[in-house]
């Protein structure tokens, strides 16, 4: 009977279960042939009026004032229906109206999931709309986000980022997705590491070690099926060109192979 309840709660958590029904937005639907429209419409349907002065959509989420901006916009089509991608960025202004000037301070990233339903657009999955990503201030640019398909009829995003600290740089790729109606952080995957910093000139030798993370083209039928590191660069010779990134059931998150540990030095 335990086995089977937990069964029943994953099955729930993955958005197997039969779907409730569609929250529609305020957003036409032919907005999102209009690239202005639809940013304007999306700002203001979950952050508030645009604010000249700052030149930023101002709203207060989850208690926190926030200054957000359009950050990218990725549309794929499944089973024949447009879906849209928002990321959404920004933060939290400090009392001189700026962002946070730390190494430590994220910037706060919305995400929303959006399908064209009729007249108006349906909201199929949100985050809380103020996640704290990044780095002084500010979420990772627009080109380190991409959606990728994680299986069969579902996509999602993944984040690039990179960390820089006394010589040594480690990356890696931040996993979100759609688990039922809420988006949620899927894990982070190490993908990079060097100590250009700290080598060369009778300090040390140098190293680097560099993979990238894609969808599996070959994936089965479910919804969360393994990624792949592929690797880009590396000071072992012997490091494997491509090692597999599972999905786990149980945490719902992408777990860091061992193998991929290893191949970053690590």
């Amino acid at each position: 009977m335990i086995r089977f309840s937990i069964s029943i709660l994953c099955l729930l958590m993955l958005g197997l279960a039969p779907a409730r029904g569609q929250v529609m937005t305020s957003i036409p639907s032919a907005a999102a042939g209009d690239p202005k429209v639809f940013w304007s419409a999306v700002m203001e349907e979950f952050y508030g009026a645009y604010n000249k002065r700052a030149k930023c959509w101002m709203g207060v989420v989850g208690g926190e004032k926030l200054c957000m901006r359009p950050h990218l916009l990725s549309s794929v089509v499944v089973d024949g229906d447009p879906i849209h991608f928002v990321a959404m960025a920004g933060y939290v202004p400090g009392p001189d109206g700026g962002r946070a000037d730390c190494h430590a301070c994220g910037g706060k990233l919305g995400l929303v999931i959006l399908k064209e339903t009729g007249s108006r657009l349906a909201l199929v999955a949100r985050n809380d709309l103020s996640t704290d990503v990044g780095s002084w201030g500010s979420v990772p640019p627009e080109e380190a986000f991409r959606v990728v398909a994680f299986g069969k009829g579902n996509h999602g995003w993944l984040m690039e980022f990179f960390y820089t600290g006394q010589g040594y740089t480690e990356g890696g790729v931040g996993v979100f997705g759609a688990i039922g109606d809420k988006i949620v952080d899927l894990g982070f995957i190490s993908t990079h590491s060097d100590n250009a910093g700290t080598c060369g000139d009778g300090l040390g030798m140098c190293y680097r070690y560099s993979y990238e993370i894609l969808s599996d083209p070959a994936a089965s039928d479910s919804r969360f099926g393994d990624l792949i590191a592929r690797k880009l660069e590396s000071s072992k010779p012997d490091a494997p060109d491509t090692i597999r990134v599972p999905f786990s059931q149980q945490e719902l998150k992408y777990q860091m192979p061992p193998a991929l540990e290893a191949a970053l030095g690590k």
